[in-house]
């Protein structure tokens, strides 16, 4: 679909800023660092009035390097491309949701479709995963107010298969659609829904530590972007409703039972592309797997390895296993701790460090039925 009005300059300049990262961030080889992850990047970008971004350049190459762990450079300077211009139509969307075709995803939009609200789904629409995004908008009546886009690198391989800094495009058009939305007088809410376990990411062991685990959504990702585009005056405000609940917690509590019918043809696997399904061993297959489980609802998808009682020697499964059979043991506030800063409320930090807890313990009692060798 299009949108419905031409999005805001600073918007437009922030997507092309964030192609620009993403490009960088598959263009240039980790395994050629001096330790072979960490990056220096020095990233010049074309935007159409780089003055307001000139100034936020180092906050947002902070956020970038919290996102990466890479040491990143900004230089912004004119002669980028304007805005599309057309004509505005009428809408009737109050807000956008990023729509990535996972469960976390999918119940976000059921849940603001159930309370009356109603979003402009924002996808990046790979080609294994727009297609189910596809499916799933027209599954909750929303295929009409769902708007994708296409970025895929273009340029000579080798790329850097890590892409950390891949959820700048998700930002980005989140971006765009919601100053389609909203303004500075009136920002509109851009969704970003993650399960408390996920946007935390504690490390699993300790080869986990630092951007080895992903960074999306932690909370101090979040802020430190939030912080930039308060600084731009995009007129965007981010929310993340369920930082608070596991992925078990959002299932069972999803507003609408057509969850139900509709969670297994979700996508959520990290690893499966090549499988052409859902791997059902990576981290995240493992947190959704444990999600069914908790919620009692049935799991009916197609993953690779099925039983995962053949898979105890796989690095995630046992990395998740340790980390769900030490819970009891470990010093919860510094293991979460070692994710990334939380915010300095007392209240909010243990309120984080409680969903990770219990989000440990949906996998501790998913592998605890499982007849492991």
């Amino acid at each position: 679909m299009h949108l419905p009005r031409p999005p805001s300059a600073i918007a437009w300049d922030f997507l092309t800023i964030a192609l620009a990262v993403y490009a960088a961030d598959r263009f240039v080889v980790r395994r050629e660092a001096p330790d072979a992850w960490t990056r220096m990047i020095l990233l010049e970008v074309e935007l159409s009035d780089p003055e307001p971004w000139i100034a936020q350049a180092d906050a947002l190459a902070e956020a970038l390097r919290f996102l990466s762990s890479d040491i990143w450079y900004l230089r912004f300077r004119t002669g980028g491309s304007l805005p599309p211009t057309f004509q505005a139509r009428p809408s009737d969307r109050d807000c956008a949701c990023l729509f990535s075709g996972g469960l976390d995803s999918l119940i976000g939009a059921i849940d603001l479709r159930a309370e009356g609200r109603r979003p402009l789904l924002v996808s990046q629409a790979s080609p294994k995963e727009g297609s189910v995004q596809d499916i799933l908008a027209g599954e909750i009546g929303m295929l009409e107010h769902h708007f994708a886009g296409r970025a895929a690198e273009k340029w000579r391989p080798p790329y850097e298969p890590s892409s950390r800094a891949r959820s700048m495009l998700f930002f980005g058009y989140g971006a765009v659609a919601a100053s389609s939305i909203g303004s500075i007088d009136a920002p509109a809410d851009l969704v970003v829904p993650e399960n408390g376990l996920i946007s935390i990411n504690a490390p699993l062991t300790h080869r986990h530590i630092g951007s080895l685990s992903t960074r999306t959504t932690h909370p101090h990702f979040v802020s430190s972007l939030q912080a930039v585009f308060d600084g731009v005056g995009l007129g965007v405000r981010l929310d993340n409703p369920y930082g608070f609940k596991t992925k078990g917690e959002m299932l069972a509590q999803c507003r609408d039972r057509v969850i139900e019918r509709l969670a297994a043809t979700s996508y959520s696997c990290g690893k499966g592309k090549r499988l052409n399904k859902q791997c059902g061993r990576c981290v995240p297959c493992l947190i959704r797997r444990a999600s069914f489980d908790a919620a009692r609802v049935a799991d009916g998808t197609n993953y690779w390895a099925d039983d995962l009682s053949q898979h105890a020697a796989n690095e995630d499964v046992a990395s998740a296993r340790f980390a769900a059979a030490t819970l009891a043991e470990r010093d919860i506030d510094r293991w979460v701790s070692q994710a990334g800063p939380l915010p300095s409320d007392p209240t909010l930090r243990s309120r984080y460090v409680d969903v990770v807890r219990r989000g440990t313990e949906e996998l501790r009692s998913f592998f605890a039925g499982i007849a492991w060798p």
